[in-house]
């Protein structure tokens, strides 16, 4: 069953909305969170601010702090760093018991491409665990009219996958992202509509969408339209061609369709 444009984006506002642990869910995957070349993390030493820093992880995997030098970070999560600094600061005699706070400020090893029809095309981050192609269509402002487009996954491994929007924007198929993958947002095919009809403009072209349905949808003939003088410009390839169409007709994609008056 096609569910209705306005049913398709409360499901997808609902899908997003946390549930009551969501926050502490989100604090314990952070703190899971395998840091990366390029991610650059905040160190804080406890009642030390001299020792306290924002460092990025560079290209061998390691961060340099003052005093004990560079500390080996790839690989590891935000606790483990925070853990192997303390042990280096207790080596080298500067603390003996250090308390040391790992946070990440810039997430950049692990990120996700989104290109295609969304409102802020780039590179954003996986955070977290279990971020979903929902949230990240949500965070990249995706331009899906109502219901239609398709989502094109292209996987870090090079398998390739195409989605229908409505299927992840009503929770059926949203599935969990990994670094380096890369989403494209299609936009749902459309059509125009102009001349003797109500509500001319663009509408988005459905499955079995005919002429007689599409001037329906354009609010129907003006008292001057006529059903038998309808014609449509398609575009055939690197051709255009323009013919008189029926009611029964198919409307294609990028269609304009022109509807014109009655003689008398």
């Amino acid at each position: 069953m096609r569910l209705p444009g306005w049913l398709l984006g409360l499901a997808a506002v609902l899908f997003l909305l946390p549930s009551p642990s969501g926050a502490q869910e989100v604090i314990d995957q952070r703190r899971s969170y395998v840091v990366g070349t390029g991610d650059v993390l905040s160190v804080t030493v406890y009642r030390a601010p001299d020792y306290s820093s924002v460092v990025e992880v560079g290209e061998d995997g390691t961060i340099v702090l003052s005093l004990i030098g560079k500390v080996k970070v790839d690989g590891l999560t935000p606790p483990g760093i925070g853990d192997a600094v303390a042990a280096r600061l207790r080596e080298a005699g500067i603390f003996r018991d250090p308390v040391v706070n790992v946070l990440v400020q810039s997430y950049r090893s692990r990120t996700v491409s989104v290109l295609g029809a969304v409102g802020k095309p780039g590179e954003y981050p996986l955070e977290r665990g279990q971020i979903r192609i929902s949230e990240m269509l949500a965070r990249s402002g995706a331009i899906l009219g109502l219901g239609g487009g398709s989502i094109h996954l292209m996987r870090s491994d090079g398998s390739q996958r195409t989605i229908p929007a409505a299927d992840v924007l009503s929770g059926g198929v949203d599935l969990v992202l990994a670094p380096q993958d890369t989403l494209i947002v299609n936009p749902a095919p459309s059509f125009y509509i102009s001349g003797e009809v109500q509500k001319a403009g663009s509408y988005t072209v459905e499955p079995g969408l005919t002429i007689g349905r599409a001037i329906a949808l354009a609010g129907g003939l003006t008292p001057r339209g006529s059903r038998s003088r309808v014609r449509i410009t398609r575009q055939d390839g690197e051709e255009e061609r323009t013919f008189k169409a029926k009611e029964g007709e198919d409307v294609a994609p990028k269609d304009l369709i022109v509807v014109g008056s009655r003689l008398f």
